[in-house]
């Protein structure tokens, strides 16, 4: 489902990546952790075209990208508006538009970018929103919401354009305790459904309990990968050690 070959990003003179390989299979969920600044988000950018990576290749449900340059021509600018469309994105903050209720905030991407049908649009986004526990809110607005809500909104935005594959950039970063609860039962039920993930996540318990992988990252590259049991109980890597140490025992 994902495939990405030494991929290389930059800002300036300061390399956040530095040829990052990834397979991962459909149906599988892979956990991001690592230090502060060691490159998941920049990853995630460049998974869903936010960021252009300066070389490599990224491929997700066949839909190939190459490194190096921004889309130049039609054909590239439509082949990246394809990869986006495998791809559904959830962010720290909720990005809802203020203006619109649950219900359109939902539907805006569908109707406009897909074409599709209000009625029909409409449709999946209340069975969307009553998959993550909101069907009362759909003609609420978002200053109407908890944190919480805000961001299960988000994640049924993100699911209306039936992506192939839902990243996951510190979705729970914002939410204080209770509320990230809600946000990672939703989480918790895509993986049991078979949904393909990649979680940026200082969440440990989430990585222990649902990640089919956990991949370490530090200083831009993949340190270690493995499966919980190994990553947390077994880790090779002398600075993955001192980040399970560090992070379980705050």
């Amino acid at each position: 489902m994902i495939a990405v070959e030494n991929l290389v990003k930059s800002y300036n003179s300061n390399r956040v990546l530095h040829g990052i390989d990834h397979v991962q299979q459909r149906g599988e969920a892979a956990v991001l952790i690592g230090p502060s600044g060691c490159g998941k988000s920049t990853f995630l950018r460049c998974l869903n075209q936010l960021e252009v990576a300066d070389s490599g290749r990224i491929s997700i449900g066949g839909v190939t990208i190459e490194g190096g340059h921004a889309p130049r021509n039609a054909e590239e600018r439509d082949q990246q508006r394809r990869l986006r469309l495998q791809a559904g994105m959830v962010f720290q903050s909720f990005n809802l538009f203020p203006h619109l209720t649950v219900l359109q905030n939902i539907t805006e991407a569908p109707i406009v970018v897909k074409n599709t049908p209000r009625e029909q649009a409409e449709t999946l986004g209340r069975e969307l929103l009553a998959k993550v526990g909101l069907a009362a809110k759909a003609d609420a607005y978002p200053a109407q919401l908890s944190g919480g809500q805000q961001q299960r909104v988000a994640i049924a935005r993100a699911l209306a354009m039936e992506p192939q594959v839902m990243l996951f950039d510190e979705p729970t970063s914002a939410l204080d305790p209770e509320l990230r609860d809600e946000v990672l039962r939703v989480m918790r039920q895509l993986v049991e459904e078979g949904m393909t993930m990649i979680v940026v996540t200082h969440e440990m318990q989430f990585a222990r309990d649902m990640a089919d992988r956990v991949v370490f990252f530090d200083g831009g590259v993949v340190a270690e990968s493995g499966p919980p049991e190994q990553i947390f109980g077994d880790p090779r890597n002398e600075r993955l050690r001192e980040f399970v140490k560090r992070v379980t025992t705050q």
